[in-house]
Order: structure tokens, then C-alpha cells, then sequence
């Protein structure tokens, strides 16, 4: 069946009224030749007819409800280290512009900042984060669980726990007692070292210093000592605790009975009496600082009564130039005590022979027997003992006061010395 050429709506004639429409006929050859086309046209449909396509069945689309980004692709890690790849590839293979000094930096900073994304796991640093710090802090745990079982030791689970072997507490770590402690005998030990300074070396400064200094770190560094004892605690702390109120009450005792020795003073209404005056220390012709308060304190006993005779005592040590009677002899007369009240020994090495040989001059001069023992307040009671061992029998004392920094070594000197005087009888 074929369409008619005549009817309403010829096939093609829509593009045919487009085409000439396209083109604008100016003049009647123009008209012409645009019927022509036409005819040739409709002819040529005539003979080879072909059916108009039919519109094509097109499913309508939904509406795009999903956001932007669940429509981009999904690139996979393989993906992303094959393209960081190529891109490294490339930018090796590029030929590196020659630029001068400004422009180097320039790109050494640009490829510091530049990042490669996408990068295999092989080559990703690994994950350096900060190790959390734990604080070896004893009171940290007490404080959270509200327990604090030892407030005087101020050891913790934690501090036991460490793998620290030494380390210091913090202040606010450190309980109020081992404070108190730590602060009195390092003043301690502070006030005991004094003498060292001062060129007086002995036992006495030697033992009250490391006395005081190990108490002091013992209270600091008690967290590390409560800390690594493996044994029973309980009996060595009581054994310590026995061992040192021990020491402290036989040092009270002993110091009551020297302070009750230097206080035996001679009556005012004695009658007759010789002042013994024990040596110490000289440097040349002069005398110590503490054989200098001695001589005061004699010259105060002879100048109030002019009667009285004086025995000064002392021999010649290794570092000296002259005797000790001879310097204090020297210095009474300067101070105007008159020569021939003066008597001088000047053999004795020891406070022993000091009184010993005291004794044999006494009796040799006629002296009286009654003497007034002119020495240190902490020297007084060894001094009484060894004259009551040489034959005295009326004695008295004349005390002067030690300086206040030599006082400590000093009198853990004579400590030592009454313990050996006690158990050895020397």
C-alpha cells in the first residue's frame, strides 16, 4: 500500500517546508529551482517508500534523590597506589626547569610540602603516638582510691610497681613528718660541718656530721628503702627505732651529768685554792679561739682574787711552735696578771696529764690542793674524773662557753672520750 501524494499530510513534508524555509528565495530562478527539488523529492519517496520511525518507548527516569557524593566512583586502594604511582613517574620524568637561588628554595619548599596520597602501607610511617607517661608517684593511687595506709613512709603500689631503681619525690608527694625531718637535720648537719671551715677537723665534727647527714637522707629517700627490702619490715623498723631511742637517751643522761659537773663552782668564802687552767690548740704565740675564751674565763677568776696562784698546763703538739703553757702564760701577763703568780707545765699531750703533772708541780711549789679546773663546760666532767684519779680531792669548776659552731663536734668529741674513759679506763 502506498501513500498518497495528494493527501493532507504527505510523508516527509515536514522536512521538505524546513528545508525551504532554510533557504530564503529572493527572485523567481530561485523559486524554480526549489519546485524542482521538491518534485524530485516527492518522487523519489514514491518509489522507495519507507515507514516513519516510531517514537521510541523510553523508560521515564526517577528523580535523583541521593546526594552528590554517593555518585562519585569508588576508587580502591589498588587504584589509588597505581595512580600515585603514574603520578610519581611523571613527575620524576619531568625536566627540571633551571631557575636561579630564590626559585630553587622556592620548589625545595614546595616539594616538602607536597604529599603523596594514596600511598602504599609498606611506605606509611608507622604510628608514632606519645606513650602515655606514668608518673612513679606513690600518694597518685591513695589519692584515687581515698586510702592512704602509711602516711610517714609515703609508699604506694605504684611505687613498688616501677622499674625505676632511683628517683626523687616530688615535694607534694613527700609526707608533712619526713619534711619536718629532712629540714631539722640539715640544719643539723649544716651547723655540725661548721668547724671544718674554721680548720678544725676531728672525730667529733667527722661523726656529728655524718650522724645528722644520714638521717636527713634517710628521711628523703625513705620511699626507695621501704620500697626494695625484700625481709620483714616491721621487726628492722623496730629494732632501729629501739637502736636510736637508745643512743638519744644515753646522750641526755650523759649530757645532765655534765651540765651538773660544770656547776660545781667554788664557794665565796674558800679559803685557799689553785686555778688550773687545761690547754688547747695554739697557732704560734697565739692562742685558739677556744683556748682564748678559757684565758678570759681565768683571767676574770684571778683578776677578782689577787691572791690566789694559777697552773697553766700543756705541752708542744706536732703542728705547733711553742708550748701551750707558754702561750697562755704569755697571754695572762699581757693582760696584766703578774709573772710570779703564773706556774707553767709544759709536758702534757692529754687532759690525763694534764691533771698528773698538775699534781706533781703543786707539791713541788707547795700549792694548795683545793683547785678550780678552768676548761670548756662539755670538758668539765672528764676533766673531774682524771683529777680525782691523780690524787685531788677538793675540786671545783670555772666554765667558760664554747662558741655556738664549735659546740656540736666538740661535744660528740667528748662523747667518744667518756666511752672510752668508761669501758677501756684510758
Amino acid at each position: 500500500m502506498q501513500n498518497n501524494p495528494n493527501s493532507a499530510n504527505p510523508p516527509n513534508e515536514s522536512r521538505f517546508r524546513s528545508r525551504s524555509a532554510q533557504i530564503a528565495p529572493s527572485d523567481d530562478s530561485s523559486r524554480q529551482a526549489v519546485r524542482q527539488v521538491r518534485t524530485e523529492a516527492v518522487t523519489r519517496s514514491n518509489r522507495d517508500p519507507r515507514p516513519a520511525p516510531e517514537p521510541s518507548k523510553t523508560v521515564p527516569q526517577k528523580r535523583r534523590t541521593a546526594p552528590d557524593q554517593e555518585l562519585t566512583p569508588v576508587r580502591t586502594s589498588e587504584h589509588r597506589q597505581s595512580q600515585a604511582k603514574q603520578d610519581g613517574a611523571e613527575r620524576q620524568s619531568r625536566p627540571q626547569p633551571v631557575s636561579t637561588s630564590d626559585s630553587s628554595e622556592r620548589n625545595q619548599v614546595r616539594q616538602k610540602q607536597f604529599v603523596v596520597v594514596g600511598r602504599p602501607k609498606s611506605e606509611k610511617p608507622q604510628n608514632n603516638k606519645p606513650k602515655p607517661v606514668i608518673v612513679d608517684s606513690p600518694n597518685i593511687d591513695s589519692k584515687k582510691t581515698g586510702d592512704n595506709k602509711d602516711i610517714g613512709t609515703d609508699s604506694g603500689e605504684s611505687s613498688r610497681s616501677s622499674g625505676k631503681k632511683f628517683y626523687f619525690q616530688r615535694p607534694g608527694e613527700i609526707s608533712t613528718l619526713r619534711k619536718m625531718l629532712i629540714l631539722v637535720f640539715g640544719l643539723l648537719f649544716g651547723w655540725c660541718i661548721a668547724p671544718a671551715f674554721f680548720h678544725i677537723r676531728g672525730i667529733g665534727v667527722i661523726s656529728s656530721s655524718a650522724v645528722m647527714l644520714g638521717i636527713c637522707l634517710t628521711a628523703m629517700f625513705w620511699h626507695l628503702i621501704d620500697r626494695n627490702w625484700t625481709f620483714k619490715k616491721a621487726a628492722v623498723i623496730t629494732l632501729a627505732a629501739l637502736l636510736f631511742t637508745a643512743c638519744v637517751t644515753a646522750f641526755c643522761v650523759v649530757t645532765g651529768i655534765m651540765f651538773k659537773a660544770s656547776l660545781t663552782a667554788v664557794p665565796s668564802d674558800y679559803p685557799n685554792y689553785t686555778v688550773v687552767v687545761l690547754g688547747c690548740k695554739a697557732h704560734g704565740d697565739q692562742p685558739s679561739w677556744m683556748l682564748n675564751d678559757r684565758l678570759e674565763k681565768a683571767y676574770c677568776v684571778l683578776s677578782d682574787n689577787p691572791g690566789v696562784k694559777c697552773v697553766v698546763t700543756g705541752g708542744m703538739g706536732d703542728d705547733e711552735q711553742f708550748t701551750e703553757a707558754y702561750v697562755m702564760r704569755k697571754y695572762l701577763v699581757e693582760k696584766g696578771i703578774s709573772p710570779d703568780r703564773i706556774y707553767m707545765e709544759e709536758l702534757a699531750g692529754s687532759t690525763e696529764e694534764n691533771l698528773l703533772y698538775t699534781k706533781t708541780l703543786i707539791k713541788l711549789n707547795g700549792l694548795s690542793e683545793n683547785i678550780v679546773i678552768v676548761t670548756d663546760r662539755f670538758h668539765e666532767l672528764r676533766a673531774r674524773i682524771w683529777a680525782e684519779k691523780s690524787g685531788f680531792r677538793n675540786i671545783f669548776s670555772a666554765c667558760c662557753e664554747t662558741r655556738p659552731y664549735l659546740v656540736t663536734g666538740y661535744w660528740f668529741r667528748e662523747m667518744f672520750g667518756l666511752a672510752r674513759l668508761y669501758v677501756f679506763g684510758v
